[in-house]
Formats: structure tokens, sequence, C-alpha cells
């Protein structure tokens, strides 16, 4: 199987992917409790369980993100070791 992105491009989607899930995960876990920060403000959420929710949505995308780019990567990896042992 050929990897569908380059070395670096999966690299780097897998970084911006683990600091997503950290900031993410941060996020959904300040507004599941009613933060005083968060939720009492001039602009706060009128439902901050379902900002919650859609937090932890995009922390698990972000989360299959960081396995599907580590894949790409381990390709990446195979496929050159491959080459060099072709030459």
């Amino acid at each position: 199987m050929k990897p569908m992105f380059s070395a670096g491009h999966a690299t780097c989607c897998t970084i911006l992917s683990v600091f997503g899930v950290i900031f993410l995960g941060t996020m959904s876990f300040l507004f599941s409790l009613p933060a005083e920060s968060l939720t009492h403000t001039v602009n706060d959420p009128e439902d901050p369980a379902g900002v919650a929710q859609a937090c932890l949505t995009a922390t698990f995308f972000y989360a299959f993100m960081i396995f599907f780019c580590g894949c790409q990567s381990w390709l990446n990896k195979r496929e050159a070791r491959a080459e060099i042992q072709l030459q």
C-alpha cells in the first residue's frame, strides 16, 4: 500500500492533531463543569453541556487523525526502507 501523504505532511498533521486533542479535551472538560471563566461572561454559551459535547466530538475526530497520520508516517518509513533494500 502506498502512502497518500508525504512524510513531512503526515508528521505535521500528527503533531497538530496531538495539540488539538489536548486543547479540545481541556475545553470539553472545562465546559462540562461550568467553569466560571467560560460560562459566566457577557458572551457565554446558552448550553455549556452542548458546547462540551461538540468539543468532545472534535477531540475524537482529532484522535482519529492522529491514528490516520501515524499510519501514513509508518507507510512512508516502510516505503523508504523497501527502497533502500532494492538498491
